[in-house]
């Protein structure tokens, strides 16, 4: 007997082209939260259903309703077909005919920002997360952004102490692309923390993205990019949760969840937003979980600026030994 007819109103581009080619798929509930239901597709890779105002790359978002996990528990079997998901048993039933298809990398649609603009995007973020509660690894942000003065003053903790020097050493390999060294510092990284998500993944998560728009940006530029990002990914399979390790894989790919999209678009791309705001969405996400990503990607925004200040000064010298006229602010 059905219980539950629901309608998606998001469906990720990948999960479109992955029920396209899979018409059918039997799936296995991983995890059932309040909010969001896990389904297990193979033997390591998650589809992510939300009824909460965002969505996931494999994933759809559902009109809010009540909790999933009335409806269906760890270990129940739902069938995947392209225009419908429903429970093995029965009793829930997912609409997908209606749904609008999410673009999981549609932030490179946009022009990317003069790295003065993202020096700037980059002190206001840290302004902002100045004055949030020191929560995970935020205490370690005076000290993993080079600024002694913030508005609120952190409360150290062990938490945050102990895996603090690594944290510290790897932003620092990362500043100066010496990514081999920054790889093995990502060993003692990958799956620290508490959660669904721990903590040091969700501040890798923010590098991973940050280095593949880069790459997709300029290829070639830093050849180590995609080595790196992938590496860390495989890392990731056998050093921390299911969960995070698709979240780590997809960054990888340069995919995120739209609301952490939406804050990096904010920041390295021309996007009209309200920062803080899109800053509160992302910080919402999980107990730690929104803060760490937060942490991570002003880390990653100095890199971003630093390579893209050396690449535009590079492109002025050979303009100049080549005697040619300078181009045009913005060309």
């Amino acid at each position: 007997m059905l219980i539950s007819e629901m309608n998606a109103i998001f469906v990720a581009d990948d999960l479109v082209e992955f029920l396209g080619n899979h018409e059918g798929h039997l799936a296995n509930v991983h995890s059932v939260y309040r909010h969001a239901l896990n389904l297990l597709i193979g033997k390591d890779e998650l589809v992510t259903i939300t009824n909460q105002d965002d969505i996931q790359p494999m994933g759809l978002t559902i009109e809010q309703g009540d909790s999933f996990a009335q409806a269906l528990r760890a270990g129940d079997r739902m069938i995947l077909d392209v225009d419908r998901f429903t429970a093995a048993n029965g009793i829930v039933s997912i609409n997908l005919r209606d749904a609008k298809v999410w673009k999981t990398r549609s932030i490179l649609s946009q022009d990317s920002l003069p790295t003065a603009n993202v020096a700037q995007t980059r002190l206001e973020l840290i302004s902002w997360l100045g004055k949030q509660p020191a929560e995970g690894l935020l205490p370690l942000l005076p000290r993993l952004t080079g600024r002694s003065k913030v508005t609120q003053r952190f409360k150290d903790n062990i938490y945050s102490r102990y895996i603090a020097d690594d944290l510290d050493a790897f932003t620092r390999a990362a500043n100066i692309s010496d990514w081999e060294l920054a790889l093995t510092l990502a060993d003692r990284l990958v799956g620290f923390g508490m959660g669904s998500t721990p903590s040091c993944d969700d501040f890798l998560a923010a590098y991973l993205v940050v280095f593949s728009i880069a790459d997709t940006l300029n290829p070639g530029l830093n050849p180590w990019i995609r080595k790196f990002n992938n590496a860390v990914a495989n890392k990731a399979k056998t050093r921390t949760t299911l969960i995070s390790a698709n979240m780590l894989r997809h960054a990888a790919d340069g995919k995120i969840s739209q609301s952490h999209q939406q804050l990096i678009k904010a920041c390295l791309f021309k996007y009209q937003s309200d920062l803080a705001d899109l800053a509160s969405q992302v910080m919402r996400h999980g107990a730690t979980s929104g803060g760490d990503f937060l942490l991570g990607l002003v880390c990653a925004l100095e890199w971003f600026q630093t390579v893209k200040s050396n690449t535009e000064k590079e492109g002025e010298r050979a303009w100049v030994e080549n005697n040619l006229p300078q181009p045009m602010p913005g060309i």
